[in-house]
């Protein structure tokens, strides 16, 4: 590690083989906690390339507690990197359940990894925690769930026991590093698609990169602008997500290549929504926003979360593009289909006795 360090110290950024030696010995408990800082903030000042959230990536995704896809199932994520202040409802977590009640009945399922709130209000648990769903159940459960639900909520404390090496440090560092940016490309269940938030434009094409490296076969690495707090169009807040209010920038993996575009909701017909609707201030009231899309409410929530959910199913296969991706999304909802999901997804974790 020391020879590593050295190498960082003179603005050397690692190998990817380097990386994996790295991250082995840190995940292992090998490297001492101030080694670990030093690395980590070293890295976290240049900032991290894409060999290094390779490396990283591999050990943390090698040493996970793994969830079994289910025969016949291709598995998405929707899992983002938080961290982008907008302070919004949970509509990764609300896109991944629209996501499952569209795609279950094609063959699709949806291993939504995530974690507790760090910068926002709500994070993934907390809601689904509100909402009913047990959180702390076996992987036999989790793989039943994909089946019969065609969601899961992969817990990460649960699937990532390594972590336990780094997460000390982490908390005493009390700044943003790279493992903010690998958490969400070490899914359990090994899904080879998914639709990740990320709270820059600069980190679109560099992680699709990442994910490309380790063997996606679709992703899209999203980032969505979102008028102020007060509705000012000349401000605007980031948000790890496709938005409704405003321009994307996506960057596609597929076929072996990374495009990057710009993306208008208003050219699916989406309207505007003003930023006010999506934002809360609590589990709770995330919950209630995410009740209230499922149950059918029109509003910006419902759009925003039927474009998210559409992301899904376009990479997932089972839409060709965002347009059919939101008619099967706007379909799910309203057919009770997305509810269904949740209500599956309540009853089964409540039943595992873990």
């Amino acid at each position: 590690m020391k020879d590593l360090l050295a190498q960082l110290v003179e603005n050397n950024p690692l190998s990817a083989e380097q990386a994996i030696d790295a991250f082995e010995q840190i995940m292992t408990g090998k490297a001492q906690p101030t080694q670990t800082a030093a690395l980590l903030a070293l890295i976290q000042q240049r900032g991290a390339t894409v060999d290094e959230l390779v490396g990283a990536a591999t050990v943390m995704r090698a040493k996970a507690a793994k969830v079994t896809v289910p025969k016949g199932l291709v598995a998405i994520d929707t899992c983002g990197t938080g961290g982008d202040l907008a302070g919004t409802f949970n509509i990764s977590t609300a896109s991944a359940i629209v996501a499952a009640g569209a795609g279950r009945p094609l063959g699709l399922c949806v291993a939504k990894h995530g974690n507790k709130s760090v910068t926002s209000k709500s994070g993934s648990s907390q809601v689904l925690d509100t909402l009913g769903v047990k959180l702390a159940v076996s992987t036999d459960t989790l793989t039943k769930c994909l089946d019969q639900a065609g969601i899961c909520f992969c817990f990460a404390p649960a699937h990532h026991p390594a972590m336990k090496h780094a997460g000390p440090v982490r908390a005493d560092l009390g700044f943003r590093t790279l493992f903010n940016l690998v958490g969400p490309l070490t899914n359990p269940a090994g899904a080879p698609r998914q639709v990740m938030g990320v709270f820059s434009p600069k980190l679109t094409s560099m992680i699709a990169k990442v994910l490309l490296k380790l063997g996606s076969i679709h992703a899209m690495v999203v980032h969505g602008t979102l008028p102020d707090a007060d509705g000012d169009s000349q401000q605007f807040d980031a948000l790890d997500e496709l938005s409704t209010s405003g321009l994307n920038v996506v960057s596609t993996v597929r076929d072996g290549t990374v495009t990057t575009t710009e993306m208008d909701p208003t050219e699916l017909n989406l309207s505007l929504g003003h930023p006010s609707a999506l934002r809360v201030d609590s589990p709770e009231a995330s919950a209630k926003v995410i009740t209230n899309i499922l149950a059918g409410k029109e509003g910006a929530p419902r759009e925003i979360v039927a474009l998210n959910a559409a992301a899904a199913l376009t990479v997932g296969g089972v839409a060709q593009d965002l347009a059919e991706g939101l008619t099967m999304a706007f379909d799910a909802i309203d057919t009770g289909k997305a509810k269904a999901a949740l209500d599956a997804l309540i009853e089964l974790t409540n039943q595992d006795k873990t």
